[in-house]
């Protein structure tokens, strides 16, 4: 199924069209002036120079229309290093062939076009995409490439370029196309982080635990003899009657496992100058990273971000542990862009309620700490929510009394490969190795 994209109107004619015009002005003085004279030589070569060029002019105002063009691909989503396959389609939807028909496209910066690896790429823009193609009546063409995801981000592909014309090259026609149907969008890089403590506050609960916190009398797991001082109620009666001998039921430990991780977006203490770029990938493969944790150690897992988000994304995800939970956090995350919405602590007191179960270990991912943010998370800690800090910034971590500040800088590579500049700007030379995290483009 065909998505076109949405036309946005001819682009202006070029410079030559002018020209071509007072020519076929020229063409019908000399073929009157001809006709007047009785001249049939004059009158047939200049009245089929003057068909030709009407044909052409005809046939060019034409060649665009009915088109139907398309970028589609199988996958909306990838993590970095994966490869995307991209497909161009074209479809002439009329009786009339098209002899030529250029594409252009860009192919937005952070990822990278399999087998042109050394193109230029345009900083603003991506890396240009050329295709040339003739259509046959009612033909439809696809062409496949191959993309590598270099960066974080949510990536769109268009305003594309169609330009057309005559058999004879005589008129060109031009149409921009706007943002395509199709979108992607590149997960962070998380990494294992086997030393984090994800220590609980709630004694009771859905996980298992080989600390015999609380025993759940939701997780039966078996019978023993009785023991002097046993409780009457974990008398297994049914057991006992059967073995003539007295038995207790054994339950399973367990502990309730909610984790949230609360993610600091700004990365300047003057972020009206700009952001740091390696901070900002940092805190999103940070994040998705600690999730991972989580999650795989049982821990229903939340998220609280105050970065603006691209259209789509949530900044709030609510504590879980489905299948689809991870690729939910790692979506927001993808998403993330440099700018904040407002502070993190206002972003979680209005959402503590689904959001912050009580008890709940937090996680505060930072590369900067603001005096709101750490008066919060300090609350929670005094509310008897565990809380760790895992710092990500560029210069050394803060000591402030009553937070436990964890450096994760070199895990997650803050400060590799970037210059001194607080703008995010990479080094001008292309850096194409999967960790340029520089790379990421801004979504």
């Amino acid at each position: 199924m065909f998505m076109p994209g949405r036309w946005v109107g001819q682009a202006p004619d070029d410079p030559g069209k002018v020209l071509r015009d007072l020519f076929v002005v020229l063409l019908l003085i000399v073929l009157i002036v001809g006709a007047a004279n009785g001249n049939a030589l004059v009158v047939a070569l200049t009245g089929l120079a003057f068909v030709v060029t009407l044909t052409a002019r005809l046939w060019s105002a034409l060649s665009l229309e009915d088109i139907n063009y398309a970028i589609t691909s199988n996958t909306t989503h990838a993590f970095i290093g994966d490869e995307i396959e991209m497909v161009i389609s074209v479809e002439n939807r009329k009786p009339l062939p098209i002899p030529w028909l250029r594409i252009s496209e860009f192919i937005p910066k952070g990822l990278e076009i399999i087998g042109q690896e050394d193109e230029y790429i345009d900083y603003m823009s991506g890396t240009p995409l050329e295709e040339s193609v003739s259509l046959g009546r009612y033909e439809r063409l696809r062409r496949r490439h191959r993309l590598r995801a270099l960066g974080r981000g949510h990536y769109y592909f268009g305003p594309g370029e169609l330009i057309s014309g005559d058999l004879f090259g005589l008129y060109v026609s031009k149409t921009n196309v706007t943002r395509h149907a199709w979108n992607l969008i590149i997960y962070p890089d998380t990494k294992p982080l086997p030393g984090l403590d994800l220590s609980t506050a709630r004694p009771i609960g859905d996980t298992k635990t080989r600390v015999p916190v609380w025993r759940d009398p939701t997780r039966p797991a078996g019978v023993r003899e009785y023991r002097p001082g046993d409780p009457v109620k974990n008398i297994d009666w049914k057991t006992t009657a059967r073995r003539s001998e007295l038995f207790v039921k054994v339950h399973d430990p367990s502990v309730s496992q909610y984790a949230v991780v609360l993610v600091e977006g700004t990365t300047t203490d003057r972020p009206w100058e700009g952001f740091r770029l390696d901070v900002l990938e940092a805190l999103a493969s940070c994040a998705g990273s600690v999730a991972q944790h989580a999650l795989e150690r049982g821990f229903r897992t939340g998220l609280i971000v105050n970065s603006t988000i691209s259209i789509g994304g949530r900044n709030v995800v609510r504590p879980a542990s489905s299948p689809t939970q991870m690729a939910d956090i790692l979506e927001s995350l993808a998403m993330m862009r440099p700018a904040t919405m407002g502070s993190l602590q206002q972003l979680a007191m209005a959402n503590a309620r689904d959001a912050i179960p009580s008890g709940a270990t937090i996680f505060f991912v930072a590369g900067q700490l603001k005096e709101g943010a750490v008066a919060y998370v300090l609350e929670m800690a005094e509310r008897r929510h565990p809380v760790t800090t895992l710092w990500v910034g560029r210069e050394d971590p803060p000591d402030i009394k009553g937070l436990n500040i964890v450096d994760y800088r070199a895990e997650f590579g803050v400060g590799k490969n970037m210059a001194e500049s607080i703008f995010g700007r990479p080094a001008m030379q292309r850096q194409l190795s999967n960790d340029a995290k520089e790379m990421a483009p801004l979504g």
